[in-house]
């Protein structure tokens, strides 16, 4: 539980500085859907992509071009391998499914850059560093294990932003990002993965 209350104090003690900076300055928030697709080792003990995610984040525009703020995210990866004979730790074989359920759920301080603030079409780069509470679980055939974890995690990220609307306060918001996290349990060495994101973006305060 130690992860999670870390987690949980983080978010509050960053939220609650973003909206005393809202009363000086732009804040805008991001909703996305995200498709997750595993790399590296991840890839290897899962190797199907997951339509189960979701990001957000709260940004605070310092300049018209440079943004910075919170990141939060949820990423469910699973997979249920065919049915093949194992060994157990006694030296004997039994026939099971070997199946693999891993939650990544990440809390980022980022920042953004935005060329073309004014552009019908804004592209932009950035950078999240924080960490990521991770639930693993494996099972084979009835038996299971599981295990709860806190993991670095830095995550760089490149998109665009179509503002919509008279006012250009909302838009659609479209990028791809790669999480990097180093992870090391029951031979699953590494959680990496690319995501893909799609939502909207609005103003809360300008």
């Amino acid at each position: 539980m130690k992860p999670i209350k870390m987690m949980m104090a983080s978010c509050l003690v960053l939220l609650a500085g973003l909206s005393g900076m809202a009363q000086t300055g732009r804040l805008n928030m991001g909703i996305n859907y995200s498709f997750g697709l595993p790399s590296g080792n991840l890839a290897n003990a899962i190797p199907e992509n997951s339509p189960r995610g979701w990001n957000g984040n709260i940004h605070y525009g310092i300049t018209e071009n440079i943004y910075a703020g919170l990141g939060l995210g949820y990423q469910d990866f699973y997979y249920k391998n065919p049915r093949q004979l194992y060994k157990t730790s006694d030296g004997s074989d039994v026939s099971a499914v070997l199946t693999h359920s891993i939650q990544v759920m990440p809390i980022l301080a980022q920042g953004r850059y935005v060329f073309t603030p004014q552009s019908a079409v804004q592209p932009y780069v950035g950078l999240g560093v924080g960490g990521s509470l991770i639930r693993y679980r494996r099972f084979l055939g009835e038996f299971g294990e599981s295990d709860t974890k806190f993991s670095f995690t830095a995550r760089p990220e490149a998109g665009i932003n179509i503002p919509i609307g008279k006012s250009r306060e909302t838009g659609i918001n479209i990028g791809a990002a790669y999480h990097y996290i180093p992870f090391k349990h029951d031979g699953v060495e590494g959680l990496s993965n690319f995501g893909i994101n799609a939502g909207i973006r609005f103003a809360l305060r300008k």
